[in-house]
């Protein structure tokens, strides 16, 4: 499944739905979004006759994707259950009360939102592709590393999705970007091998870290990194969360980032130097993970780097920054200057 959180002109708050191919109607067709608490009702009213569907859907499949993701096994099998039942009814010659019902809707007439609007940590893993190693000591900032998947925290506040702007604040002149797959844990956890990580696992996302490079550069002498990571609006995520059993090894998908349509970054995730069952086997030793929790894997080279390195790089007002990784899908976002 392709987990997103939605919003529509016609209902208040966020919704949890599924990106699909799905024909609404037999003269229309192409990507959709399921209502997976509409449809899990449903399919609780129509399959199970069950007088109490609504409720059950409204605890199942809740509004918010890091209480849905709480839910662990029982809300990913209701969702499952709902995603089938929207296909059976689109099927059906009643397939047209679809779309007049909200259950399953064109995705030109919704808004995605971040799948995680506020996720628990975004533990942030740097230096894990070479390419990006060495653009980090050509340039004086990176020196030798530690035996382990180096880690930088991001703040859930500075989380934004797709088609939001990100801000460049008037306390940076060196705006950069940096694509990375990501994990979504979905399970509590401690002490991961790397054998079981992926039971942890709920799926991965795109996220875009957005980076700072002067802050950074001035934060360096102090040992901790913060403002050049954290600044509002500088965590894009999504555009969908891709359930595990969708994703058949997440160490060797294509990831690429263009900027107004130039391709900047370019790689496969098989070149990380340590893989997903790696990075949360070591940081589940030290620590517990927690559902709606996020584990970054790093970026590759072809960032703009610090020092004004590559100025044609540095992200500007009007940029459109696209964020792709196989499989996943493509994160889209516009740049503009803080007022």
């Amino acid at each position: 499944m392709k987990l997103v959180s939605f919003h529509t002109p016609d209902t208040p708050g966020a919704r949890v739905g599924a990106l699909v191919e799905l024909a609404i109607t037999p003269s229309a067709s192409g990507a959709s979004v399921v209502d997976l608490a509409l449809a899990f009702a449903a399919w609780r009213r129509d399959v199970e006759h069950d007088p109490f569907a609504d409720d059950i859907a409204r605890v199942r499949i809740p509004a918010d994707m890091k209480r849905f993701l709480e839910g662990g096994r029982h809300s990913l099998q209701a969702a499952r259950d709902a995603l089938r039942h929207a296909h059976t009814l689109a099927d059906s010659p009643d397939s047209p009360t679809l779309a007049r019902s909200g259950i399953v809707r064109p995705l030109a007439t919704v808004r995605l939102l971040a799948p995680l609007h506020r996720p628990g940590k975004i533990i942030a893993i740097g230096a894990n592709y070479s390419g990006h190693i060495q653009e980090g000591r050509n340039a004086g900032v990176l020196r030798d590393l530690p035996q382990y998947p180096v880690a930088f925290l991001k703040m859930p506040s500075a989380v934004i999705g797709p088609d939001e702007a990100i801000v460049r604040s008037r306390h940076t002149e060196e705006l950069d970007y940096e694509i990375e797959l990501s994990m979504v844990i979905g399970q509590r956890c401690r002490d991961l091998s790397s054998d079981n990580w992926r039971d942890a696992v709920a799926g991965f996302t795109i996220v875009n870290d957005i980076s700072m490079r002067d802050l950074i550069v001035q934060e360096k002498p102090t040992g901790v990194v913060f403002q050049g990571k954290n600044l509002d609006t500088t965590c894009p995520l999504g555009p969908c969360i891709v359930t595990t059993d969708e994703i058949a090894d997440p160490d060797a998908l294509e990831i690429s980032l263009r900027v107004n349509g130039e391709t900047r970054q370019h790689d496969n995730t098989r070149q990380m130097i340590f893989k997903c069952g790696a990075i949360l086997a070591y940081w589940s030793s030290r620590l517990t993970l927690e559902p709606g929790d996020i584990v970054t894997t790093g970026t590759t080279t072809g960032v703009a780097g610090f020092n004004k390195r590559f100025p044609e790089r540095l992200l500007k007002h009007g940029d459109v920054i696209e964020a792709e990784i196989e499989g996943i899908g493509i994160l889209r976002n516009l740049v503009v200057d803080e007022r």
